[in-house]
């Protein structure tokens, strides 16, 4: 069993991991065990809020108050561990600077060095909603809300990922990958600290030892998305707030930063450098004015997050003797990556993962999830809700999976690509993916698909025709008479398809039934 760390910082941060779990959902981490740690200074963010949707739906699927277990050749392939950490600046004496300050800073001295360093607004800002891109203040908080974290709550989550990453590194090598933003405020202050105080954490925690095993890569995300500049009542009531007119300029001296900072490179083996041409991508709003965080602040999903969720996953997959000698190059340190696409702007399946196998897999994993979403939660055709029921002719031994399991799967299977309110199709992730690609036919699937508005055009959409006629994957397209729809032709396969896997919990077991249907279905 593969064993991996995952850190998300940050809304940004939130966001790919949400692609992340998605590649997990897909099948794309077989026999693997992943970590994950969701840390913001802003918990009640709306996309910590999906995020931590997902996540629930993602364990509930695999099996109510059961053991989680590790697969392959199936949906929800990953074993996830979850844990979540937020430095708490809800009380009054820790919610801005000036007043951390108070207490930790006592001598004259030090208040001196902080007023020569970080400006009355600065200091003054309230905490709760993030950094707001003041990165020179933000490391410093966040390394230190760590230490103390680790200090002051030995049974909370962060202590339990810092036991679980001092334990797999006791074992063997460990590799742990870092998501965030390098022009906002939370993940672009956390970034440069991180492995520092993971380590330092490590050492408190468990007499002196380091993580003399560890492996370190991250995303540098440059800005891609941009938001309502904030009027100048809320630059006075707020006292800082972010402007995203500012993220190419922030971008740009975060990564002048990351190549001269020789500390920074010598913890890290990869930097991923991401990013689009442009940050006019927008999630609309109501509010006349910037929303700085809190449940309001749901950002839409963005097709460059799939990127970083497949950097992490590029990572994973190095082998570690290759690591182990970037970590020795003391004098060069991090090796730094990036991705391109052609002229023509439009996503391919090999933009994500370069060589042919690796494309050729999650070419596989997505179509079949796709085709897969369309058996769970539509109304004329949701099969698993039929056979749970026992509804379904010559299909039965399924009647015992539980309620909440078949809930979380429709959760799950919402959140990802479509999901209905009072009769009107809501759009998931793959939905908002694929408009943040420019829509049309500039993502990998048939655009008939997303164009679909309705419930009524959903359910007329034929499902067995994920790609275009023009789409060079086309071949993966099944046929059906005029007499048999794509679920009917589903039904009569599913049949002849008797294994089920040797899983424990029932709902594992009809979805890897159906998963090896579709591998039929779509010759794969």
């Amino acid at each position: 069993m593969n064993k991996y760390f995952i850190i998300g910082i940050g809304g940004t941060g939130m966001r790919c991991l949400e692609a992340f779990i998605h590649t997990c959902a897909m099948g794309m981490f077989d026999n693997s065990e992943i970590n994950l740690l969701a840390l913001d200074t802003d918990l009640e963010n709306g996309n910590f809020a999906r995020l931590q949707e997902l996540v629930d739906a993602y364990l509930k699927t695999k099996g109510e108050n059961k053991t989680q277990t590790p697969h392959a050749d199936t949906f929800f392939s990953a074993k996830i561990n979850f844990y979540k950490f937020s430095p708490d600046y809800s009380r009054t004496e820790t919610s801005s600077f000036q007043r951390i300050a108070k207490t930790s800073y006592a001598t004259e001295t030090e208040r001196d060095l902080a007023n020569l360093l970080f400006t009355d607004n600065v200091q003054a800002f309230d905490l709760k909603h993030g950094y707001r891109a003041q990165t020179h203040l933000g490391s410093m908080l966040m390394y230190h809300a760590i230490i103390d974290e680790v200090n002051k709550n030995p049974g909370g989550n962060m202590s339990a990922f810092i036991d679980e990453l001092y334990n797999a590194n006791t074992a063997g090598n460990v590799k742990l990958f870092i998501m965030g933003s390098v022009f906002g405020g939370t993940g672009a202050s956390s970034i440069p600290v991180m492995p520092a105080a993971l380590d330092t954490a490590v050492r408190k925690r468990h007499q002196g030892k380091t993580l003399d095993k560890l492996f370190v890569g991250a995303t540098l995300l440059t800005s891609y998305f941009s938001f309502i500049s904030p009027t100048q009542n809320s630059r006075e009531l707020q006292k800082i707030v972010a402007d995203s007119k500012n993220f190419s300029m922030n971008s740009q001296a975060a990564m002048m930063f990351y190549e001269d900072d020789l500390s920074v490179r010598r913890t890290y083996q990869k930097f991923y450098m991401l990013g689009t041409p442009t940050n006019d991508f927008t999630t609309p709003q109501a509010e006349p004015d910037t929303i700085t965080g809190g449940n309001r602040q749901r950002n839409d999903s963005h097709y460059i997050e799939l990127f970083c969720a497949f950097a992490a996953y590029d990572f994973f997959k190095n082998p570690d003797a290759d690591l182990q000698k970037i970590k020795d190059d003391k004098a060069s340190g991090v090796q730094y990556y990036f991705r391109s696409i052609d002229d023509s702007q439009k996503l391919d399946f090999k933009d994500f993962l370069p060589e042919n196998e690796a494309s050729n897999i999650f070419l596989k994993k997505l179509t079949l999830f796709t085709a897969f979403s369309f058996l769970v939660g539509l109304d004329n055709t949701d099969f698993f809700a039929s056979a749970q029921r026992g509804d379904l002719k010559n299909i039965t031994g399924y009647e015992d999976i539980t309620k909440v399991e078949l809930d979380a799967l429709l959760k799950y299977m919402g959140l990802f690509h479509f999901r209905f309110s009072n009769d009107e199709l809501r759009e998931g992730w793959l939905r908002q993916v694929w408009r943040s690609s420019g829509g049309g036919e500039r993502f990998m699937y048939n655009p008939e698909m997303f164009g679909a508005t309705t419930v009524r055009d959903l359910r007329k959409f034929e499902f067995n025709k994920l790609f275009s006629k023009s789409s060079e994957y086309q071949r993966h397209n099944f046929s059906v008479n005029f007499l048999t729809s794509p679920f009917d032709r589903f039904k009569e396969t599913f049949v002849k398809e008797t294994s089920d896997g040797a899983f424990a919990n029932k709902s594992e077991k009809l979805i890897k039934r159906m998963y090896d249907t579709l591998v039929k279905l779509y010759s794969f």
